[in-house]
């Protein structure tokens, strides 16, 4: 309880806001380089927030669900529910992945005095990887996560 009030309504809102937008910045930093030299910090610290705002949300439900009792509505929600967490750590992964490739092997503005010489070949191929971790985390998570903030709305309007 906070102030009187569930705790998991309001933690699940910050998950429900974070892991989509996490997504985007992802993605964008994933196959825009500009973007990714950028945003890169508060990519991560979104990311970040939905990697933490998840696990807090699912115990948090589990904890209203014992308050409330059981139905098959609500053990479709914390099914679905639990399904966000592996794509938050996919999407965390990818953002930090992707920070680091920009801020630690060169992927950083070159001056025009500097030489612009070739990225080994390893280095596309890893953001390659980090690219296809964000597609799985973001797009994978931000689907299941509207799909269990729906089962969740209904939970509380069909009652």
């Amino acid at each position: 309880m906070f102030f009187g009030l569930p705790l998991h309504p309001l933690v699940v809102h910050a998950a429900v806001v974070c892991v989509p937008l996490a997504a985007l910045g992802t993605i964008l930093m994933a196959f825009w380089p500009a973007a990714a030299r950028r945003l890169w910090p508060a990519v991560l610290f979104v990311a970040t927030i939905a990697l933490i705002a998840v696990p807090v949300s699912i115990s948090s439900g589990e904890t209203l669900m014992d308050k409330v009792g059981e139905n098959a509505l609500i053990e479709a929600h914390e099914e679905q529910g639990e399904q966000v967490l592996p794509f938050a750590i996919v999407l965390w992964l990818a953002a930090l992945g992707i920070s680091l490739a920009t801020r630690l092997t060169g992927h950083t503005p070159r001056s025009h005095h500097e030489s612009t010489a070739p990225r080994p070949r390893w280095h596309a191929a890893m953001l390659i990887v980090f690219a296809v971790l964000a597609l799985v985390g973001g797009g994978g998570g931000t689907v299941v996560i509207v799909r269990a903030g729906h089962s969740g709305a209904q939970t509380v309007w069909t009652r």
